[in-house]
């Protein structure tokens, strides 16, 4: 199924953006998200984030550097977010959308945030003075009938003003930033287990590009469907940049009904597999399953249930195992071998420890941890170049 790579892999040197728009020149019509049967194009989505960056560039004065800080579901206003805050060379601060209003009042503090896009439901807590909030209302990109439904259901009132502004007001300009991109600059934090974790662009492209080299490949443009947590930087890489960079689409709907999409791709975490289990779901037109966490019993008990492949790895949400292949399907009980540009060593209790240019830059309680070798925890034996649990 999945082969070793021999030699380099290539990263190339580009932003999530020019991504974007590199595949929007070949594949401008077909669709990049598909959001509860509602379809959103490459052209479409570009023309979005363009004029996105363009408006928070031009109205609300954001320059490199600025920091905005992005609480949302996982919606085309979250892509549209991400992507055009990196066009314009800010910094990008991924909150999990379950943090309560003094943790985001902290990060608005101590990381001087200018914008906070978040969605309609937490409008309650952009209460910081000084800061402009951007509130999105997912409903605007659902279908009519699913959109009237879920305002019945989800209603509630906010008031617009000078400094509580509405989302649908920054995609329509039809203007784009001239700002030259600045790849260098540009990064993508996440707080994780009170943990602070820095990507510069470099590292989000190279786990791209790493997952994409070694997955299975298919005829056509694929389907994905990920129920991974978006505000990880796994999730982030599955759901966004990993799609864009096969020219594919994203699904995003119920766990019901992204079936009748015909996903080629489902990529999720165990309960996503147990969950099919134990519905007796019928996995029509998906060819591959992925599970990039190590679980040996949900692994086993899938593959009593259903012939479709099963491509499980051992990522922890963080370091998205970019020091080896990432997934274990390569030899029977193997978790890979280390990419060509990364050196390791195993230490005298029998544990990997490796170096890596693609580790994010890790704070925790305002102190940077750094370790040129880190700990994979990990005991191992290594038979012709792969490596075996002991």
């Amino acid at each position: 199924m999945i082969g070793a790579i021999k030699g380099p892999i290539n990263i190339p040197d580009l932003s999530i953006y020019t991504l974007l728009s590199r595949n929007t020149e070949v594949s401008g019509s077909r669709p990049v998200m598909i959001f509860y049967d509602k379809y959103i194009t490459y052209s479409r989505l570009l023309s979005y984030v363009d004029s996105m960056a363009y408006q928070m560039e031009y109205r609300l004065n954001i320059r490199k550097g600025d920091t905005v800080g992005i609480i949302l579901d996982f919606s085309p206003e979250y892509v549209i977010s991400v992507i055009s805050s990196i066009k314009i060379g800010a910094k990008v601060l991924i909150i999990d959308e379950n943090s309560d209003e003094k943790i985001i009042n902290n990060y608005v503090e101590y990381h001087k945030i200018k914008v906070i896009i978040m969605c309609k439901r937490m409008v309650k807590m952009a209460t910081v003075r000084n800061v402009k909030y951007i509130i999105s209302d997912p409903n605007d990109f659902l279908t009519l009938g699913k959109a009237v439904m879920s305002r019945i259901k989800y209603h509630s009132r906010v008031r617009y003003g000078e400094d509580i502004l509405k989302f649908y007001e920054f995609i329509y300009s039809g203007k784009k930033s001239d700002r030259v991109e600045d790849p260098e600059k540009s990064c993508i934090m996440f707080y994780i287990d009170n943990r602070l974790l820095k990507f510069n662009m470099k590292d989000m492209i190279a786990f791209t590009f790493i997952l994409n080299y070694w997955m299975p490949k298919i005829d056509g443009r694929p389907v994905f469907y990920s129920n991974i947590r978006h505000s990880t930087p796994l999730g982030l890489v599955y759901s966004i940049t990993l799609p864009v960079s096969f020219s594919g689409a994203t699904v995003v709907n119920s766990i019901n009904g992204i079936l009748k999409n015909s996903p080629d791709f489902l990529i999720g975490d165990p309960k996503l597999y147990s969950t099919i289990i134990d519905k007796r779901m019928y996995l029509n037109g998906v060819k591959y399953c992925i599970m990039p966490f190590d679980d040996i019993k949900t692994e086993a008990d899938f593959n009593k249930f259903t012939g479709v492949p099963l491509i499980t790895g051992r990522s922890d949400n963080i370091t998205l195992t970019t020091h080896m292949n990432p997934f274990d399907d390569i030899r029977k009980g193997s978790f890979g071998m280390p990419l060509n540009y990364v050196k390791y060593i195993v230490n005298g209790e029998g544990e990997m420890l490796v170096k890596t240019p693609y580790m994010p830059e890790i704070v925790m309680d305002g102190r940077q941890i750094s370790e040129d070798w880190v700990n994979t925890h990990v005991k191992v034996k290594v038979v012709d170049g792969y490596f075996y649990s002991v």
